[in-house]
This record gives structure tokens, C-alpha cells and sequence, in this order.
């Protein structure tokens, strides 16, 4: 789809970037809402008295498990309707939930809703990362630093927005009381009204700043390496299958939707083979192995003792160094390789684990470990993406990254049952510590993670009848006629 606009910044990657950043600010209203889930949670409760704060725990795993299935269907939805249609039918999806939500007191509607909101998001910001890496895939490892981070103060500021318009007055919770009284509960939709401003604006962001990549957005001495990049995996076969391909070779437009279309088909080939659902095991064990500990850390810390301050300092810090990780990771991802970062990590995880089974109730033992962590899962985010575009390509890497980001995911399940069984144990069975049986587990995980990640390498897929390698060969043929 071609967009036609004012031409309001010249450099188009400077005007991408601006425009790209528009959408994540558009869509960041959304995320505060595991810190919203009590007020959610008590809204709901005045209608539905059965509802307990239990029940927002889902909230967050609901929404970010969407939002990282939606990365896929992003990819699906571009080779259909396009690259500028995918993302403004992402955001009407998250305008219709917001408007939606915020007329329902129901939980299983509210939970529904926020699955749609989450899907709307996923399928907005699921091309951004990819068109802004088409510009420089040299530095892609940066630009997916900051893109996978680039929300966290965003949805600070929106947490800090929403906290004030909610809590207007400063109430806290008496002892013994479990909801918010209806006055404050009752707030949570002035929130969400925030939607109807900021959705638009990223839209009318995109429109006017981002240019969907093509070669005649770049300087010419990076064409040579973009136009290698984007031929890289078209086999002759599809060539010859699409319409008009006299054109194409000499076409630079016609080789970008060319390229789209080729990545259906590769993206069948791969999703077919023994190694990419070895690398989503691998993402999956590498994030269990951390969200246990960042999704529960909180309430253990509270259960065996620590003080509210060092618990304080967790949430703080785990705001403020995803932030800064993000654009370091990135930088020693382009320069040491995503796979040597992905390794270093997955021998370092296993030490919390270990650590937390044996010492678990000392405090610097705690805050040492949940640091750990707060770092593996930058390091996932920032350098399995990188990874994925290294071996298959940075147009299949949509699809195949959204996949691997859905297996990844599934591991907030196990750790939301897992604090369940905690609870549990805690209530039912007066276990000291049943925490360790689980800390033990994710120092399994990591083993096994760093186990897979050595026997992985850097190899590219080479998809079947690559033309590049046809040339060689043929190149070869004749160097040895002659």
C-alpha cells in the first residue's frame, strides 16, 4: 500500500522512528494494568461479589500472552492487506476493546476485552521493529533493544497519570480491607478515557511519520547490502510463480512486496523443521526459568520477611534498567553476535535459582537474584529477536518471532499455577519454605536452556532453491572450466 503524505521530516528514517514511537505511545495506556488490577478488580467485585483480588492476577498474563500472539498475526495480516492498513486495523481493534471496557463489569467480558486490547497492540507494533531494522539490519540488535523497551517509561508515566486520577484523595487499603471502596473503584474508567486520545494520535502519527521501508529510503551506499538482503531467500520457483516478473529484478518497490509474498512460503518451510521448535523451547525455558522470580518475586519477598523499602527499590530498579539494558544489550548484540549474549545469560540464571534454594531468606541473596533475572529477560528480549532475523531473515522474522514469542509466553501459565500451588501449600499444608521446590526447578530450566543454546549456531536456514546459491555455483562451474 502506498501512502501518500507531507513530506514533514526529509530523512525517512529519522521520520520512521518519530512516527513508530507515536504507535508505542498510543498503545502504552494499556500496559499499567497488573498495577491497576486492584482497582479493576474492585470495580468489578461491586457488581460480581464472587470476584477477589485473585482475580486479577490474569489481567497481566492475559495481555501480554495477546500481545505477543497478535506478533504473528501482524506478519499474516501485512502479506494480506499491507503494511499501513495491518497497523491502523491494530489500533481500531484496541479502540473498539477500550471503548468496550470501560462500559463492563463482568470479568470473564473483562478478560475477554483485554485479550481483544492486547491482540489490537500486538498487531500494531508487531511491523515496527521490523521496518526500522530494514534501514540499518546492521544494527539490529540496537533497534531491537530499544523497541522491545522503548514502552517501559511510557507506561511508567501512564501508571504515574493513572495512579492520580484514580487515587485521587491517597487512600490506602485499611487492615482487613480487601477492595476499594466504590467512589475509587468506579475511577478506573476515567483511566481508560486516556485511550480515546492517545490511540488516535498514534495513528495519525503513523501516518504522517513512518515510510514503510523500501531501498529508495536509504543512502546509496547501503543499497547494495539491503538489495543482497532482501533477494537473500527468493527461490527461482517463486519468482516464477509471481505475476509480472519481467519487472521485478530491476524494480526495487516490486522486490519488497516480492519479498513479503516469499515469506509465506518460507515461513511454511521452517515451521516444519526440528530446529525452530528447539528455539522456542529454548525461549520458553529461559523465561520460565525468570518470570517465576518476577512475576511472584514481590509477594515471596513480603512472605519471608523482606522490608518493604528493598522491595521498593525491585520495582524501581526493574523500571529503570530495562530501560538502560536495552540499548547496551542491543549494542553487544550487533557486536559479539545475539547467540554468544544468549549463551553468557542462560549459564548466569542458573546462579538465582541455586542461590534462593539454599539461602533464600537472606535479603542481599534475594535483591542479587531478582537483579539477575530483571537482566536475563532483557537479554531474551533484546537478543532472541536478532537471533531469529540472523537465521531466517528479517521479513520471516515476524511470523516465526511472534510464534516463538507465543511458546515463550506460555511459561507466565506455569508461573501463575505454580504460585497457586504455593499459596497452597502455604494454607493447606504449612510447608516452611515451598518456594524452593520451585526455585529448583527454574535452575533446572536454565541448565537445560544453556545445554541447547551450545549446541545451537549461527548457520542461516537455507531455504530451498536459493538463487544466491544457484549463482555460486554456477560461478563455481565456471572458475573451474577455466
Amino acid at each position: 500500500m502506498t501512502c501518500k503524505k507531507p513530506e514533514i521530516i526529509k530523512n525517512k528514517f529519522i521520520s520512521t522512528i518519530i512516527g513508530s514511537l507515536g504507535v508505542y505511545l498510543g498503545i502504552a495506556f494499556l500496559l499499567p494494568i497488573s498495577n491497576f488490577s486492584v482497582y479493576i478488580t474492585s470495580y468489578i467485585h461491586l457488581n460480581q461479589d464472587f470476584v477477589t483480588m485473585h482475580y486479577g492476577m490474569f489481567l497481566h498474563l492475559i495481555m501480554t500472552f495477546s500481545i505477543s500472539a497478535a506478533n504473528a498475526l501482524g506478519g499474516i495480516f501485512e502479506n494480506s492487506i499491507g503494511f499501513f492498513l495491518t497497523i491502523f486495523f491494530g489500533l481500531l481493534i484496541l479502540l473498539i476493546g477500550n471503548i468496550i471496557f470501560i462500559y463492563q463489569q463482568n470479568i470473564w467480558l473483562c478478560y475477554l476485552l483485554t485479550s481483544i486490547m492486547g491482540i489490537g497492540a500486538g498487531i500494531s507494533i508487531s511491523l515496527l521493529g521490523k521496518n526500522i531494522t530494514f534501514y540499518y539490519p546492521e544494527k539490529k540488535g540496537l533497534i531491537t533493544g530499544i523497541c522491545s523497551l522503548i514502552m517501559v517509561p511510557f507506561a511508567a508515566i501512564f501508571s504515574i497519570i493513572g495512579e492520580k486520577i484514580i487515587v485521587f484523595d491517597g487512600y490506602t487499603l485499611k487492615e482487613n480491607e480487601e477492595f476499594y471502596p466504590k467512589e475509587i473503584a468506579e475511577r478506573i474508567n476515567l483511566y481508560y478515557i486516556l485511550g480515546f486520545v492517545f490511540i488516535p494520535i498514534g495513528g495519525l502519527l503513523a501516518y504522517l511519520f513512518i515510510y514503510e521501508y523500501n531501498p529508495e529510503n536509504i543512502n546509496n551506499e547501503n543499497k547494495n547490502e539491503e538489495q543482497f538482503i532482501l533477494n537473500e531467500n527468493i527461490s527461482t520457483e517463486d519468482k516464477n510463480n509471481f505475476n509480472g516478473k519481467e519487472n521485478i529484478i530491476n524494480n526495487n518497490c516490486n522486490e519488497i512486496e516480492l519479498t513479503k509474498i516469499m515469506a509465506k512460503t518460507h515461513v511454511k518451510q521452517v515451521i516444519k523443521t526440528f530446529r525452530f521448535w528447539r528455539l522456542s523451547l529454548i525461549a520458553f525455558l529461559i523465561e520460565f526459568s525468570i518470570s517465576f522470580m518476577i512475576n511472584t518475586g514481590r509477594t515471596f519477598g513480603a512472605i519471608i520477611g523482606i522490608n518493604g523499602e528493598a522491595l521498593q527499590f525491585l520495582i524501581v530498579f526493574n523500571a529503570i534498567s530495562t530501560v538502560i539494558f536495552g540499548p547496551i544489550l542491543g549494542f553487544l548484540v550487533d557486536k559479539k553476535g545475539a547467540l554468544f549474549l544468549l549463551r553468557i545469560i542462560s549459564i548466569i540464571i542458573i546462579i538465582p535459582g541455586i542461590l534462593l534454594t539454599f539461602y533464600m531468606e537472606k535479603t542481599f541473596i534475594f535483591i542479587f537474584s531478582f537483579i539477575i533475572d530483571i537482566l536475563g529477560l532483557a537479554v531474551l528480549m533484546v537478543g532472541f529477536g536478532p537471533f531469529i532475523m540472523e537465521i531466517y531473515g528479517i521479513q520471516e522474522s515476524v511470523i516465526l518471532g511472534g510464534i516463538n514469542k507465543t511458546i515463550s509466553k506460555l511459561s507466565d501459565i506455569f508461573t501463575i499455577m505454580g504460585a497457586f500451588i504455593v499459596s497452597f501449600f502455604y494454607s493447606k499444608l504449612e510447608l516452611k519454605n515451598p518456594y524452593r521446590l520451585f526455585y529448583i526447578l527454574t535452575s533446572i530450566c536454565s541448565f537445560f536452556s544453556a545445554l541447547l543454546l551450545f549446541i545451537e549456531t549461527n548457520e542461516k536456514y537455507q531455504y530451498e532453491d536459493s538463487p544466491f546459491e544457484k549463482e555460486n555455483n554456477n560461478e563455481n562451474e565456471l572458475n573451474q572450466i577455466n
